[in-house]
């Protein structure tokens, strides 16, 4: 059985993510004869090496575009199509709409699969494809077309399941859930249980972007209360962040003194590391689709800290009985947050049930059996 996962241009981080992880599953766990199809355009994959190894990339290059689609595409979906049992999509947009219908007509018994992966408030209404009206009539006839062709479609979060099918009624029995899970195989060959735990805070992310919103970390540093306990940001700062964190050192010594931002792992395991030894996992981000970090920090058994605008975050936390709640952008109430979640992370056995929570929900090795049930009707 042939497996296609497509995404127009794919970088190495991409390949730790769902865009990787599910394509390397199905073909790990379920047997499938599995290839990621992009554009591959970095000199270094390393996760092809590492977490992902062994599986297959097809790189289409760069032969230009026709309209809204990429030639490349096109052109191989023309010609492959008989030899895809499976075509995998992500995102509801103009190209996914060309590409799934004319996989559809060159092989209308293969199944074609859209992985949703939209933010909630995405599919409060219909999709507009282009402010031009004429376009847009044009583009909603593709989208017809494609919700006839579509076998199977996959959102995040139950929440937003409800809202699909709401907006989408004609789709209800193709709609389901599905999140994303974190790469428990390569875990548990990398890390040994139980872990070591240390009286810390995590957060993966990139301060000074916009949508990561660490700022409100900086605004909540005067009402923090950590006692004893430290928090480590991973991933690359921003000069005009870094500016903004020089000024909280000298306003805040003593509390910015339990801070530390570690900047960019290249090395996936030393991440890992850092997640292994937290008790708390904590995201500031004013929306999420998803939230990859927070379910690698379930793996282990972090206490999570997030707020209700995170689509996923009701799923992921048990509906709070495995993470805290927060006001959206409150600094107060993100500092209240995060004492509470200290406090839930002392509970006896908290860690342990976090870990289950996981295994139970979101390893990809279940998530892919659940999938390929589904496509096959079973």
């Amino acid at each position: 059985m042939r497996w296609i996962t497509y995404f127009p241009e794919i970088h190495n981080v991409h390949l730790t993510k769902d865009l990787g992880l599910l394509p390397y599953y199905m073909q790990e766990v379920l047997g499938y004869d599995a290839a990621l199809m992009a554009r591959f355009p970095d000199d270094e994959y390393p996760a092809l090496d590492g977490e992902v190894k062994g599986l297959e990339t097809i790189s289409l290059g760069d032969k230009g575009n026709l309209f809204f689609t990429e030639k490349a595409s096109v052109h191989y979906l023309k010609n492959h199509a008989r030899k895809i049992d499976v075509l995998n999509l992500y995102h509801l947009s103009r190209h996914t709409l060309v590409y799934g219908n004319i996989y559809k007509k060159n092989n209308p018994k293969g199944k074609l699969y859209l992985k949703l992966d939209a933010y909630t408030t995405h599919l409060q209404k219909r999709k507009r494809y282009a402010r031009n009206i004429i376009k847009n009539i044009a583009l909603k006839w593709l989208e017809k077309e494609f919700f006839r062709n579509v076998d199977l479609i996959s959102v995040e979060s139950h929440e937003g399941l409800e809202m699909a099918q709401k907006t989408y009624p004609n789709l209800h029995d193709k709609l389901i859930y599905l999140p994303n899970g974190c790469n428990d195989r390569y875990l548990k060959t990398a890390f040994t249980k139980p872990f070591k735990k240390e009286n810390t805070i995590l957060s993966v992310g990139r301060p000074g972007s916009s949508d990561k919103n660490y700022e409100l970390l900086l605004a909540a540093i005067p009402f923090l209360e950590l006692g004893n306990w430290k928090i480590r940001i991973a991933g690359p700062v921003s000069d005009e962040f870094d500016q903004k964190w020089q000024k909280v050192l000298l306003d805040y010594p003593a509390e910015a003194a339990k801070i530390e931002f570690l900047g960019n792992f290249a090395d996936r395991k030393k991440l890992y590391e850092e997640y292994a030894a937290a008790k708390v996992f904590f995201l500031p981000s004013r929306v999420e689709s998803f939230g990859i970090a927070f379910v690698e920090a379930l793996y282990f058994g972090c206490v999570l800290v997030g707020h209700k605008g995170m689509s996923a975050y009701n799923d992921l936390s048990a509906n709070g009985e495995f993470g805290v709640y927060f006001e959206d952008n409150d600094p107060v109430s993100f500092a209240n947050s995060l004492s509470e979640a200290i406090k839930m992370s002392d509970n006896e056995g908290v860690h342990k049930r976090i870990e289950n929570h996981a295994a139970e929900n979101f390893y990809w090795s279940t998530l892919a059996v659940k999938l390929d049930k589904r496509l096959r009707d079973e």
